[in-house]
């Protein structure tokens, strides 16, 4: 058996097991690659579970950053601090920007992995320069291809037919980890140019929560779901059901992916170009439960 076919089924008990109901093994617990006398604090953003996935396979006990906003004392120490956050538009969420730029970070090794689905462009040296720029400095940055949930662009049930290798390429990073590597990843714009990345920004950081979604009343069991996995707190219930804000919206569409009566769904800019591409196909990361994603954002 090769390394890629041992990582396959490394990754399918890891399935069975989260079914089961059982707290599976991280990679690295699993690897036994990780000196047992280190600490390390891994503080994660995620949406759909691609990177609490990642950041559950970097720690036993991976921090919230929402959750982490909540506190009034956000000074940390450790041995290993890291990140691991979606990529949007070529850059940070905001709530991670936002928890970067009020916490006090110490350690002697400090790393980020950044999830993407599609064109990770520029979004490590970006990160690298963000950083920098707000007093902290990374050694190691590197992103990583996975299940691409970006509902405007992509079918999510075409998404998880596509094999990215994300097992071989998160064992190649937990191995540089393991071993301190410094190493910040570089890549070419591609299709991509400054002008269009700005675009893309503005439109995505703009966002608001009442602009970018629409309700099938029809469909609304008003479970709350929504509210419940939005780190914004962005859903009550009114008189007349459910109510959405026009507060501060990530854009990280965990609603619209979660909703189980795909009662959510994108509005459309214009009648030539749909909301989405398939508003009946949702996705969350096989290895990550509903409650984890609901723990992980519920304000």
């Amino acid at each position: 058996m090769n390394r890629r076919e041992a990582l396959k089924r490394m990754g399918a008990s890891l399935a069975a097991i989260a079914l089961a109901g059982v707290a599976p093994k991280t990679y690295a617990a699993i690897l036994n690659d990780r000196a047992n006398d280190k600490k390390r604090l891994v503080f994660y953003f995620t949406a759909t579970g691609n990177s609490l996935f990642i950041a559950k396979s970097l720690s036993d006990n991976p921090i919230s950053i929402p959750q982490e906003l909540k506190k009034s004392n956000l000074s940390y120490e450790a041995d290993e601090i890291g990140f691991v956050f979606p990529d949007y538009a070529a850059s940070a969420p905001m709530i991670v920007r936002d928890f970067l730029q009020k916490a006090k970070f110490s350690a002697k090794y400090m790393f980020s992995v950044i999830t993407f689905g599609n064109a990770a462009v520029n979004v490590c040296q970006w990160w690298d320069k963000f950083s920098k720029e707000n007093g902290v400095t990374f050694h190691y940055i590197k992103s990583i291809l996975m299940v691409d949930n970006y509902l405007p662009v992509f079918d999510m049930n075409q998404q998880m037919t596509i094999d990215k290798h994300t097992d071989e390429n998160l064992a190649a990073i937990i191995e540089d980890l393991n071993a301190h590597k410094s190493f910040v990843e570089t890549a070419e714009m591609g299709r991509f140019n400054e002008d269009m990345l700005k675009r893309m920004q503005d439109q995505h950081f703009s966002m608001t929560a009442d602009r970018l979604l629409e309700l099938k009343k029809d469909r609304c069991i008003e479970c709350m779901t929504c509210g419940n996995v939005c780190p914004h707190g962005n859903f009550s219930l009114g008189s007349d059901g459910l109510v959405i804000s026009s507060g501060k919206c990530e854009y990280c569409l965990a609603c619209v992916h979660a909703c189980p009566q795909k009662a959510l769904t994108l509005k459309s800019p214009n009648p030539q170009w749909p909301g989405e591409r398939n508003p009946e196909a949702r996705y969350r990361n096989p290895n990550i439960s509903l409650n984890e994603i609901i723990n992980s954002n519920r304000q």
